[in-house]
């Protein structure tokens, strides 16, 4: 019996098979998205960036003309039932402003999605972070992103805790701190990111956790003011609203946080 989308209002984090590694066409997308009575709804697949090497996780350059006529023909087919906005999901690097001014030029926004660090010259997967000295270059490349002001969204900000399968350390916690007030301070909003409830749980301290998101960072979101979002990074129509989002949304009103039903990306 399919479920009967009654929370989720707007979704920014949306994927298409010109990524390599998703189903679906925009069009795909927006049709499953106004049968869900969703009203607003944000593409932003993985950004072509020839500085990234690994194509296998991204659109390349010459499939980025596809991408923008895709979302242009269906804005311009179902822009009466529903709004849609053209975005990318995105690595920072401060070498490379000049390509995110570039994509904002035909964009409503990107989102951060660090997948990356840069350390000793060499690039290092988020999700083989497990030492602090890595999450400190996370943590700046993040801060040096929200700053730029080329971002609306952090796509998944507490990955960098992926490998952390102890209870948090004060600096951790420090560190998510920084992140947060940053994102606060720049009106940038951070999302619950529901592909981590697709993924793999662990255990702490006997605690059954997802490894994102992570229930310590987002506590520390309360009472902060800063704009919290819930999207589904849905790699296959069908997951813009599943078990997952649900999971999400107990897992906000759980924590007794409130989330934005929409952004304002223009």
């Amino acid at each position: 019996m399919p479920l009967t989308n009654k929370i989720m209002k707007s979704n920014y984090h949306t994927h298409t098979y010109l990524c390599n590694h998703a189903i679906g066409t925009v069009e795909d997308y927006v049709k499953k998205a106004i049968e869900l009575n969703i009203k607003t709804l944000g593409m932003s697949d993985h950004a072509p960036f020839n500085f990234l090497e690994d194509r296998s996780v991204r659109m390349g350059i010459e499939d980025y003309p596809i991408y923008l006529k895709e979302l242009s023909s269906s804005i311009e087919k179902y822009g009466d039932l529903i709004k849609i906005y053209k975005g990318l999901e995105i690595e920072y690097f401060p070498t490379h402003i000049k390509h995110y001014q570039e994509l904002l030029k035909e964009l409503d926004y990107l989102v951060l999605g660090q997948h990356y660090i840069q350390k000793n010259g060499k690039l290092k997967s988020i999700y083989h972070l497990k030492e602090v000295d890595d999450m400190k270059i996370y943590v700046k490349t993040l801060i040096e992103a929200i700053e730029t002001n080329n971002f609306k969204i952090i796509a998944h900000p507490d990955i960098f805790l992926f490998n952390q399968e102890n209870e948090l350390t004060e600096e951790m916690l420090y560190l998510s701190k920084m992140i947060i007030l940053s994102a606060k301070e720049n009106n940038v909003a951070l999302e619950i990111n529901a592909n981590g409830f697709r993924k793999g749980k662990i255990i702490v301290n006997g605690q059954v956790k997802y490894r994102y998101p992570r229930k310590e960072f987002w506590e520390l979101t309360k009472n902060t003011g800063v704009k919290i979002i819930i999207s589904s990074d849905a790699h296959k129509p069908k997951y813009l609203f599943d078990e997952a989002i649900i999971e999400a949304y107990k897992f906000a009103t759980s924590i007794g946080l409130e989330v934005e039903e929409e952004l304002v990306m223009n």
